[in-house]
């Protein structure tokens, strides 16, 4: 191996390495910080209203919001025990009655409602500022940045001591796991200190309400309504089991919430100490603690397995002995694979915010929600309408410039609704990013046909199900949390940049030309012209095969509908009219994908041992029946959780059904034709099912404005049961199993 050689393939594996170690650290930085934001603001929300109960009680006794005494110490506090908080304002009308501080401060405002018994009485306005959270978190993340330096150097030690495939693959795994488990460790201290910021907030809090009996020499014996005052604390934060106040080792105040675990509450229980000596005790409860902390480990968990899939898809590229612009059958799919998975995932970035974005420009431009659909299946119409013109394109001319043009296209697609959100560039991006990655998906497929044999067949055919999958998952994961740091024209841009590095990841591929005994058209007019002729003869030619023609209306096409209007199109776009985070969005689409995934390897050899089809494709479509009742009732209920979890297991369910059918149904297509047809059959199959893609959005979407939620997933539903009981009671196994010619005549 040459000096170059080596040299590019130790700067490859740098640069990948380095790559991989910042989107780990970068992940675990937008997670602990959307974390440490969430905390703090629940502290001081928690805090402003007992600030608020205690203001509205005077209130309901008759007392004016302008006449009530001592407003400067029920509210300074706030601002006082957390730096987050810059500026308060209580306004009755246009008068205002209390301000913290005159200066003018940028920050995030949240205003307050006061109530008397009859009407809205003025209201508190908080200014909140997330710099002193951001500097704590950047603090703690700069160590890791060195951490990240010391991981990069010893992986390049490690490989400057033998640059074989297997020490590049394992050196990249372990320096990987290695930070990952830092960031864990990290985001674990980092979420216990701002519980413990929050119990010292509280306590500070109690300390300035009990300052007359902790500070001076009052007797506690004198003084009512502190339990009270504990009580409220209680009431306005949930995770609180209970507070004790002490004056010289004696409880002198102490509220308690009657379901605190008694057993459990030592492993969360914080003290406080002021300079007295006066103690504040907080317990919270740990069933609560705990289900935050798995909440946010959840969140980690799957964002770092879209890292994983990521990363890991590149660094195979460095456990072959060869070079990274080594052009063998093995390293050409090698390369195939993360280019693809990249590419699906330049568009799964924008899934958990796109349905709502296009609504939102529809609505703004003046269409009715109606449109939104259509707008929507505008990008997988510009798909359906390349898949043929780019495979007849992909025979005779050079399948890298297919590949090339398709990839700036889906590229020049996002980037032109980061420019612009008018409506016009809105729909012409869309139906252009369907043409690139149609042209993608068809130059990839060319190459995986062209570069694979009996040695790696297995593994080539396996390549599209897995990178839209792995690409789908973390690309969801990815756009659900970046979407709050970066903004939606942010996730726009992301997804160009990730295009135009694509761009340059495939000039390493090779140039591929059909074979030169292939008498090439007059022109490419008459190709696409020819081509599309011969499909539609072959179309016609199969709708008359009953078996063909029941598969493709009956578990086809339906299957592909959901596919488009339920998953991309509904649920991101119901979740986020009921206010569910962009963060809980990604993941239940995630998991649709996910289960998928997981299903579509196991069942693949079963049909494939039993050489039948028929059993699975019915039972996928009844399982499809649940996933769509239970849609249904998930997503009209009032409370964000439970329509989370009803939604997570629906998606589950549909993933099962759909990893039962999307493979299995080509299995039942060719079964019913001659050997000689089976390729074309499959293909026309393929081809007439994106029907479904194009019009999924829309029928979804005309179903939701013209019925009620649960009244349009119960129709879906219907129609599901009647269409699997009719494909799974008739045509037995070889009564329509005859050859295409005797069809035809």
């Amino acid at each position: 191996m040459s000096n170059l050689s080596k040299n590019s393939r130790v700067l490859f594996g740098i640069l990948l390495l380095g790559l991989s170690l910042f989107l780990v650290v970068f992940v675990g930085y937008a997670q602990t910080l959307k974390s440490y934001q969430h905390q703090t603001r629940e502290a001081i929300l928690a805090q402003a209203e007992v600030a608020k109960l205690n203001i509205e009680q005077i209130l309901s006794s008759g007392v004016p919001l302008q006449d009530i005494a001592g407003l400067q110490a029920l509210l300074s506090p706030i601002a006082d025990t957390d730096p987050s908080v810059v500026d308060l304002r209580l306004t009755s009308g246009e008068t205002e009655l209390y301000r913290y501080t005159n200066t003018v401060i940028e920050g995030n405002l949240i205003t307050i409602p006061l109530n008397n018994k009859f009407s809205r009485a003025g209201s508190l306005d908080i200014l909140l500022s997330d710099a002193p959270i951001k500097e704590k978190v950047d603090a703690s993340f700069l160590t890791l940045l060195w951490a990240m330096v010391v991981l990069l150097s010893l992986f390049i030690w490690s490989i400057t001591l033998n640059q074989s495939g297997s020490r590049y693959l394992k050196s990249f795994s372990v320096i990987f796991l290695t930070m990952t488990m830092l960031v864990v460790i990290l985001v674990t201290v980092l979420l216990k200190q701002s519980l413990e910021n929050k119990a010292d907030s509280m306590a500070n809090l109690i300390g300035h309400r009990l300052a007359p009996v902790l500070q001076a020499d009052i007797d506690p014996a004198l003084v009512g309504g502190m339990d009270q005052m504990l009580a409220d604390f209680i009431r306005s934060n949930k995770e609180v089991g209970s507070l004790t106040v002490f004056v010289n080792d004696r409880a002198i105040a102490r509220s308690e919430d009657g379901q605190l675990s008694q057993v459990l509450s030592q492993f969360a229980e914080y003290e406080s100490e002021d300079d007295k000596g006066n103690v504040v005790h907080i317990a919270f409860h740990p069933e609560v603690l705990l289900g935050q902390l798995l909440k946010v480990l959840k969140s980690f968990a799957i964002l770092f397995g879209g890292c994983a899939f990521v990363c890991f898809a590149f660094v195979k590229l460095l456990s072959k002995e060869t070079t990274v612009n080594s052009q063998s059958k093995d390293d050409v799919l090698d390369k195939i694979k993360p280019l693809l998975l990249m590419t699906v995932l330049m568009e799964a970035l924008m899934a958990p915010i796109l349905p709502q974005f296009i609504e939102q420009v529809a609505l703004d431009a003046g269409y009715s929600d109606a449109a939104a659909s259509v707008f929507f299946s505008l990008y997988f119409l510009g798909f359906t309408l390349t898949l043929l013109p780019a495979s007849k394109v992909a025979e005779y001319a050079d399948n890298r410039r297919v590949l090339l043009a398709g990839i700036c296209l889906a590229a020049l697609g996002s980037l032109a609704i980061f420019v612009s959100d008018h409506i016009a560039v809105l729909l012409s991006a869309r139906f252009i990013s369907g043409v690139g990655q149609a042209a993608v998906f068809i130059a990839v497929q060319q190459y995986i046909l062209s570069y694979s044999n009996q040695h790696n067949k297995t593994q080539a055919t396996g390549i599209i199900v897995f990178c839209f999958n792995a690409g789908f998952i973390a690309g969801a994961a990815f756009g659900a949390l970046l979407a709050d740091m970066l903004g939606v024209q942010g996730i726009f841009a992301l997804s160009a940049v990730i295009g135009f590095g694509m761009f340059l990841f495939a000039q390493w591929l090779p140039v591929l030309v059909s074979k030169s005994d292939v008498r090439r058209p007059d022109s490419k007019t008459a190709m696409v012209k020819n081509a599309a002729k011969e499909l539609a003869r072959d179309s016609a030619r199969y709708l008359c095969q009953a078996s063909f023609l029941r598969t493709l209306l009956l578990v086809g096409i339906p299957a592909k509908m959901l596919l488009t209007g339920v998953v991309f199109f509904a649920v991101p776009l119901l979740m986020a009219d009921q206010g569910i985070s962009k963060e809980s969005v990604g993941q239940v689409l995630m998991t649709y994908a996910i289960v998928v995934l997981f299903v579509n390897g196991k069942v693949t050899p079963m049909i494939d041992r039993k050489g039948g089809a028929k059993l699975s494709l019915g039972v996928g479509s009844l399982v499809t029946v649940s996933a769509l009742l239970l849609l249904g009732w998930g997503l009209e209920r009032e409370a964000m959780s439970l329509t989370v979890i009803m939604t997570t297991l629906a998606m589950i369910l549909l993933g099962l059904s759909h990893g039962l059918i999307n493979a299995p149904v080509v299995t039942q297509i060719v079964s019913s034709v001659p050997t000689n047809e089976q390729s074309k059959a499959a293909a026309t199959y393929r081809f007439l099912e994106r029907i479904g893609h194009v019009t999924g959005a829309m029928l979804i979407g005309f179903l939701l404005t013209s019925f009620s939620v649960s009244q349009s997933f119960t129709l879906l539903a219907g129609f599901f049961v009647l269409a699997g009981l009719i494909f799974f009671l008739t045509g037995a196994k070889g009564t329509d199993k005859q050859p295409v010619s005797e069809v035809q005549s």
